[in-house]
């Protein structure tokens, strides 16, 4: 029949995928088509905002509060970028109880600046994916842990070793990791102490780690993750160490190194690479009893953004040469050959 609206008489949920499909400004002025799409966009699942660059509906945080609240089913992923003042700090907490009781959140990602908030993490029940960024974490006292959480980032972030060990012990999924620490600290002495702190990791089913040695002074030790393959080790380019942190990053480095000795493939950017180079002579092939394995070493030709590519790492095992190759403006590569071959 000519002139029917076909889409109005569509399944709701055919009418929300399409809404799904457009951004959340445009979503939201559908509501004026007609009475039935009026509150439609209330039961979209997937949000991403951006309290820096808002517009129309999204343009304050207390606007962004409204629309959470006003949200009928539950949301399956969660973006927020955001930019605060000190007056601002506690909308994080808010958003992240809204989000606590539509329940259902599978993927929550949170990236602050300005102004760290600190926040009470929920301990959300359906929780996939966790990625915080410039945020202060305290977990609840009877925090459980994330039994479906499969990937964990957590960028300059500041929390407590408890907390940390906490979250990593009560997500027995993790598949992936990446950590990086603005503050790091236990009950009895902050970070900025002389004893570092550690991570344990005992994941049974990680692949992926990506770990920075950065100002803080976190080490992390791995006791059981059989499937990892794949480790960045880097040390924040960022930050302008000093010789005596470059010598801590490379020992933690080293004494890192045995724990990966499985993994199939092992990246470490420039900053490490040149702490690591403190231990060893120039140009030589240097066997350390200590760690077990046989290591090369070079001196700075080359750019901060040059990265080292491991290939395998059988040079933590013993009776291993390694062949350093150098090339102008390339990645590092290293090759390895069984001595006894």
């Amino acid at each position: 029949m000519a002139g029917a609206d076909r889409i109005s008489v569509l399944p709701e949920e055919t009418k929300v995928f399409i809404l799904s499909l457009l951004s959340f400004t445009d979503a939201v002025r559908t509501s004026v088509l007609s009475r039935s799409w009026r509150h439609l966009w209330t039961f979209l699942l997937h949000f991403n905002f951006d309290l820096d660059f808002g517009e129309g509906p999204v343009c304050s945080t207390e606007d962004l509060g409204r629309i959470l609240s006003s949200l009928r089913g539950p949301i399956r992923h969660f973006s927020l970028q955001c930019f605060l003042l000190a007056h601002q700090s506690s909308c994080v907490q808010h958003f992240l109880d809204l989000l606590f009781q539509k329940d259902g959140l599978g993927n929550l990602c949170v990236h602050c600046g300005g102004t760290v908030p600190q926040v009470l993490l929920p301990s959300f029940r359906l929780l996939k994916d966790l990625d915080l960024q410039w945020i202060d974490i305290i977990l609840p006292d009877d925090f459980a842990g994330f039994e479906q959480l499969t990937s964990l980032k957590l960028h300059s972030v500041c929390i407590s070793q408890t907390d940390m060990q906490s979250l990593i012990d009560g997500s027995k999924k993790l598949m992936s990791i990446e950590l990086s620490f603005e503050r790091f600290f236990t009950s009895q002495e902050d970070a900025a102490g002389e004893q570092p702190c550690s991570v344990i990791i005992n994941c049974p089913l990680l692949k992926y780690l990506r770990f920075d040695f950065g100002e803080v002074k976190v080490e992390p030790r791995i006791i059981s993750a059989p499937c990892l393959e794949n480790v960045y080790v880097s040390a924040s380019a960022d930050y302008d160490f000093t010789r005596e942190e470059f010598a801590r990053v490379g020992a933690a480095a080293l004494k890192f190194m045995p724990d990966i000795a499985h993994v199939w493939h092992l990246s470490l950017n420039f900053e490490v690479l040149m702490a690591i180079a403190q231990f060893y002579c120039f140009t030589e092939l240097i066997y350390n009893t200590e760690h077990n394995f046989v290591a090369a070493s070079i001196q700075a030709i080359c750019s901060p953004n040059d990265a080292v590519l491991i290939k395998s790492t059988p040079f933590l095992m013993p009776h291993y040469s390694v062949c350093l190759k150098l090339m102008c403006h390339a990645p590092y590569e290293f090759i390895f050959g069984n001595c006894n071959a």
